[in-house]
């Protein structure tokens, strides 16, 4: 791995950083407005879900799978393109 391989991953892992950060401000701010306890733990029993709770739960779960996708696609997009497995230094591969 180069030098440069390894800032470019750093910065990423430094900007999911930044997100994780985000998203757990998110989440305690939606557990103050709930009453949850900042230290209490939040469970739910999908059995207990009305349907119209059901639906919008997959709704937001398939949007979120997409982001999780959109991002991942445009991190691979952002990497380098490697060298091949098996290729020698200073080989043409044709």
């Amino acid at each position: 791995m180069t030098e440069q391989q390894l800032k470019q991953q750093e910065q990423e892992i430094a900007a999911l950083a930044q997100e994780l950060s985000r998203l757990n401000g998110l989440f305690d701010q939606q557990k103050q407005a709930l009453g949850i306890a900042e230290g209490e733990e939040v469970t739910f029993d999908e059995k207990e879900m009305t349907p119209e709770l059901q639906k919008a739960f997959d709704a937001v779960k398939a949007e979120a799978e997409k982001a999780g996708r959109a991002r991942s696609s445009q991190a691979a997009a952002a990497a380098p393109a490697s060298s091949a497995p098996h290729a020698r230094r200073g080989a043409v591969r044709i």
